[in-house]
C-alpha cells in the first residue's frame, strides 16, 4: 500500500533510547515496521541513523518525534538537526495526553517510542529549531549557578544549626563558613561569565537590556529564562510558555467530586525557580502586579496562588517584551486607553 507519512518515535534516558520507525499508509493505517534500543551516546546515534535509513522511503520526508526529557534528548536532537532532518520535540503532558487519547494504560520504552512515532505521522507538529548555541551556554552557567546556591543554601542552615546548639563545635563552624565564602566565590565567577557572554552578542544582549527595566526582573533571572527557551525560538505563544515552564493548570474531577484547580509543575522547574523571588519582589515594586496580587488574594485568600499567578504574568511579560522587542512600561494598558 502507499506510504503516506513516516515517522520515528523516539522514548529517551539519560543512558539509551529506544526508537520505532511508523508508517501511515493510504486509508489511515497505522504500521510499526520496527522498534530498537540504542546507547545514548555518539555510536550509539550514529547506528540509531543508520538503522533508520534501512526503512526509510527516500521519496517521502521523514520526521523524528521524541519527548522534552530533561537535557538527555539534546545530543540526538542536535545531531538530527545538523543532517537538515526534520525534529520535532514535544511537551511530556502533550504526549501523555495523545497516549490517553489512545486508551494506553502499560507504560514501556516500547509502547511510548510506538506511541510517539503513532503521534508523528497523525498529527501536524512543530518542528524544532536550534536557535544558536549562545542559549546552550547560557543554559549550563545558571544551572551551575542555582546548584550552587542550593549548596549554600543547605551549608548555611547547617551553620546556622550548628551556631545555636548546646555545644557548637568552633571547628566545624569554621570549615562551615570556609565553604560558604568559596560557594560565593563560584557564584560570582559564573555571573560574571554570563555577563560576558551576553555582553558579546549584541542581538541577545539589547533584548535582555529591555527586559530588564521591569521592575524586580533581575538580569540573572531573564538570562535563565531565555536560556532555558532558547530565545523563546520554540515557543509561539504565551499558553505554551505556561505548559512548558510547569505553570498549566490542572485540574482533577471524578463525578461530583471536584479538585482543587493547582499548576501542574510538569515543565521546565528552573524556569519556575528562577520567577520566584522575582514575582515578590515586582509585588513590592511595581504598581501593576501589586495590585494584580492584591485583588487576587482577596478572591483566593491564599498568598502563595496569588505569588503563583505573578510569577506566571512576569513569565509571559518576559516573552512578550523579548518577541516585541520593546521595554517595560507600567500601567500599559490604563496608558493605552487615555
Amino acid at each position: 500500500m502507499e506510504v503516506i507519512r513516516q515517522n520515528v518515535g523516539i522514548d529517551i534516558a539519560k543512558d539509551s533510547f529506544v526508537a520505532t520507525f511508523t508508517i501511515l499508509l493510504k486509508g489511515q493505517i497505522i504500521k510499526h515496521l520496527g522498534t530498537k534500543k540504542f546507547q545514548n551516546d555518539k555510536n550509539g546515534i550514529e547506528e540509531f541513523y543508520n538503522w533508520c535509513k534501512k526503512f526509510q522511503n527516500d521519496d517521502i520526508e521523514i520526521n523524528f518525534t521524541m519527548e522534552a526529557t530533561g537535557v538527555y534528548y539534546e545530543n540526538l536532537a542536535y545531531y538530527l538537526f545538523d543532517k537538515e532532518e526534520i525534529v520535532h520535540v514535544v511537551l511530556p503532558n502533550k504526549a501523555k495526553k495523545f497516549a490517553e487519547s489512545l486508551n494506553i494504560k502499560s507504560k514501556t520504552d516500547k509502547i511510548d517510542s510506538q506511541f510517539l512515532g503513532q503521534m508523528g505521522v497523525e498529527r501536524v507538529l512543530d518542528k524544532w529549531e536550534l536557535d544558536s548555541k549562545i542559549y546552550r551556554h547560557l543554559r549550563t552557567l545558571c544551572r551551575e549557578r542555582q546548584q550552587l546556591i542550593k549548596e549554600r543554601t543547605v551549608i548555611k542552615n547547617q551553620l546556622h544549626a550548628e551556631e545555636h546548639t548546646g555545644n557548637p563545635i568552633k571547628t566545624t563552624i569554621r570549615r562551615m563558613k570556609g565553604r560558604i565564602k568559596y560557594l560565593n566565590k563560584q557564584v560570582e565567577s559564573i555571573e560574571k561569565e554570563l555577563k560576558t557572554v551576553v555582553s558579546k552578542d549584541d542581538y541577545v544582549a539589547a533584548k535582555v537590556k529591555k527586559i530588564t527595566t521591569t521592575p524586580g526582573l533581575a538580569f540573572k533571572t531573564v538570562v535563565t529564562v531565555i536560556a532555558e527557551t532558547q530565545g523563546f525560538s520554540n515557543i509561539s505563544n504565551i499558553r505554551q510558555l505556561n505548559s512548558f515552564a510547569g505553570y498549566d493548570i490542572s485540574i482533577k474531577e471524578s463525578g461530583k467530586w471536584k479538585g482543587k484547580a493547582r499548576i501542574s509543575k510538569k515543565g521546565n522547574s528552573h524556569i519556575r525557580q528562577a520567577m520566584y523571588m522575582p514575582s515578590w519582589s515586582s509585588i513590592q515594586y511595581a504598581e501593576t502586579y501589586k495590585a494584580f496580587y492584591e485583588r487576587l488574594n482577596e478572591r483566593k485568600e491564599c498568598g502563595l496562588i496569588a505569588g503563583t499567578a505573578v510569577q506566571r504574568k512576569l513569565l509571559g511579560l518576559i516573552y512578550t517584551l523579548w518577541k516585541n522587542d520593546t521595554e517595560y512600561i507600567d500601567n500599559y494598558e490604563m496608558k493605552k486607553v487615555s
